[in-house]
């Protein structure tokens, strides 16, 4: 029974490190006449991003 616990408790404690929030960059771009928001890991994805997908970038938007 002791056994079980300790593994559990281990268990959920690994999880709970696991669980941290990520933060992402906000962004808004043009895809022809439409606006689009798109989130990415950081400010360089978010320009690669617009630069693969042919999207002109606007601004980062505040949280």
């Amino acid at each position: 029974m002791a056994m079980l616990t300790t593994e559990r408790f281990k268990t959920d404690r690994l999880r709970a490190r696991r669980r941290q929030a990520r933060t992402f960059v906000r962004f808004f771009a043009l895809d022809g006449a439409m606006r689009v928001v798109v989130e990415a890991d950081n400010e360089h994805d978010a320009r690669y991003l617009c630069r693969e997908m042919r999207w002109d970038f606007i601004c980062f938007c505040d949280k």
